[in-house]
């Protein structure tokens, strides 16, 4: 007769399955534990879009950690004489983590300078600001024009020949930018906007600034891309100012790196006239008779220029 009652040592069939399941749950949150950071790793690169720790160096960063010291930025500017602004949220944690990001050296001078505007993790917050300027100026030619006055009107800062640029991001954060720094960030905005855009670099005179695609009689000699002075505020195709510390005028041939081949800014025509009778007035010298004054006036009042 068989003994239904179990004798000390022997286990029913739903304990051993019990045991078995245990010993498989705890093999699981072995590997877990083991693979744990790689798999949130790989999750927050997909979220952020950043590098994850191990690809190229650079420590995982996630929405949380970026967005931390948060600050409201003005972004004044000048369109035909009427005065505008745009916010701008920035987050010192963006700041930061772009501070960590050191620019690389490419054989390739354009790749150099195309690392600074192609920052994915800068993009998510710049591409904001360039919404902004599309919800304040519906105007497509307008757009390009407060793009202009709103870089030309972030104060210039002059550093040691040595320094390495930085982000547009931290342009816009810091609230200043050499010529290369401002430039690049002008360069930035166009692009997003849909324009053709170039750097032109000055060597000899140690000046960058910006060039968009523009109709022939308006482009700086025979680049196909008209001038933008980003330093100061100034008239775009106007290159016969001084520019930079040392108030240099330029007069070499720039090297020319194409950052985007997008459309034509034909409405530059307006800038490139106001340009012309500027400088007319400009190589006037001396005292100005009552209408030269007042167009002179004008103009500056058009471009946000001081006079």
């Amino acid at each position: 007769m068989k003994n239904n009652q179990l004798m000390p040592g022997d286990r029913s069939p739903l304990q051993g399955a019990t045991i078995i399941w245990f010993f498989i749950l705890v093999c699981i949150m072995g590997v877990a534990v083991l693979h744990g950071a790689e798999i949130a790793s790989t999750v927050e690169t997909f979220v952020t879009g950043a590098p994850a720790t191990g690809e190229t160096g650079q420590p995982v960063v996630n929405i949380t950690d970026l967005e931390t010291g948060p600050k409201t930025i003005n972004l004044p500017y000048v369109l035909r004489g009427r005065p505008g602004s745009i916010r701008f949220d920035a987050y010192r944690g963006v700041n930061d983590y772009l501070s960590t990001k050191y620019p690389v050296s490419y054989p390739d001078e354009l790749d150099y300078w195309l690392q600074f505007i192609d920052e994915s993790v800068q993009d998510r917050y710049m591409n904001r600001l360039v919404d902004s300027i599309r919800a304040a100026e519906p105007d497509r030619a307008n757009q390009v024009r407060a793009a202009i006055s709103l870089v030309q009107k972030i104060p210039y800062i002059d550093y040691e020949f040595d320094t390495p640029a930085k982000y547009p991001y931290h342009v816009l954060y810091h609230q200043n930018g050499d010529c290369d720094e401002k430039s690049l960030l002008l360069a930035y905005l166009l692009r997003e906007l849909g324009y053709g855009v170039a750097l032109f670099e000055f060597e000899e005179e140690g000046h960058m600034a910006v060039g968009i695609r523009a109709p022939e009689d308006c482009c700086y000699r025979n680049t196909g891309y008209a001038f933008i002075e980003t330093t100061i505020a100034s008239i775009p195709t106007d290159a016969l100012g001084e520019y930079g510390e040392e108030r240099v005028r330029l007069r070499s041939d720039p090297k020319v790196f194409v950052i985007s081949e997008g459309e034509i800014f034909e409405e530059i025509r307006r800038e490139h006239a106001d340009a012309i009778e500027w400088n007319r007035i400009r190589d006037i010298g001396g005292d100005l008779d009552q209408y030269n004054y007042g167009r002179y006036q004008t103009l500056a009042r058009i471009y946000g220029m001081d006079y």
